[in-house]
């Protein structure tokens, strides 16, 4: 069974280090253990202050849908192999090295973010996939309600993007989260500007090119009901995602922790 530790010593996070015990009965064997650092709370809450102090004021507008966009293989594999059930798998380390998350949880991402200029519709084009599926927001969050802050990174230093995690409540992953990320609460635009409910109760989310916001939907979902209703989408750069996923750009002053670049030796 994985096992999870706090070392009271100073460690960059994102790395892997080797420790070995030995005690003081030297008939006992020497013990080694493996481990990559990751970041604590407190880092993740200073990644979330820098996410607030760029989603405040920033362009927003009513959200309809979640969606998500893949190659025509993927679908087709998703209704030939699994009977239409869209199944997650583990999240790569795209975004922060140090993410708690990277291949610790399993999911799927969906995209939030709205076209600039319109009320609720999608980004006209992807960087992941021609195919999209679009689901109602209110759908996903039925089935996942709860609500993460997990990261906030750039891989260029212009867009910038915001993770959060959608868990179902007590599921093995909300557990996980709970104790590791930041809970965000969906109707209050103070600590949750980037997904949020606003006065009317209408989910909102951000407008625009620069600060995209990307949910990792965390239980398998039935699409078979969407199968008419996937879209061919414009694509943009490679037009399908990377495996293993992108780190972010190191050099951003905005998204990068102080620590990331220097730490306390010992």
């Amino acid at each position: 069974m994985e096992q999870s530790y706090d070392i009271p010593l100073q460690f960059q996070p994102g790395n892997s280090y080797k420790v070995e015990v030995e005690g003081f009965d030297f008939s006992m064997p020497k013990q080694t253990a493996n481990f990559r650092a990751v970041l604590t709370r407190g880092d993740i809450l200073d990644l979330h202050s820098r996410a607030m102090n760029h989603a405040y004021g920033h362009d927003n507008s009513k959200c309809f849908y979640l969606y998500r966009n893949k190659s025509v293989e993927y679908f087709n594999d998703i209704f030939r192999r699994t009977g239409g059930i869209m199944e997650v798998y583990d999240k790569d380390n795209s975004g922060d090295p140090a993410s708690p998350i990277n291949l610790r949880i399993k999911g799927l991402f969906f995209m939030a973010t709205v076209e600039p200029g319109t009320i609720g519709v999608p980004l006209r084009k992807s960087a992941f996939g021609s195919v999209r599926i679009c689901i109602e927001a209110e759908e996903l969050l039925r089935q996942a309600p709860n609500l993460y802050f997990a990261d906030y990174y750039c891989m260029r230093g212009k867009i910038h993007y915001v993770t959060l995690v959608m868990t179902k409540p007590w599921s093995k992953t909300d557990h996980y989260c709970h104790s590791r990320l930041l809970a965000l609460d969906v109707n209050s635009y103070a600590n949750n500007p980037f997904f949020f409910r606003d006065k009317l109760g209408d989910l909102r989310t951000t407008r625009g090119y620069d600060l995209l916001v990307e949910l990792l939907f965390t239980e398998d979902l039935d699409i078979n009901e969407y199968r008419r209703s996937l879209m061919y989408t414009p694509t943009i750069g490679r037009g399908s995602s990377t495996p293993g996923g992108i780190p972010k750009n190191p050099f951003c002053t905005r998204c990068n922790l102080s620590r990331h670049s220097q730490f306390e030796k010992f």
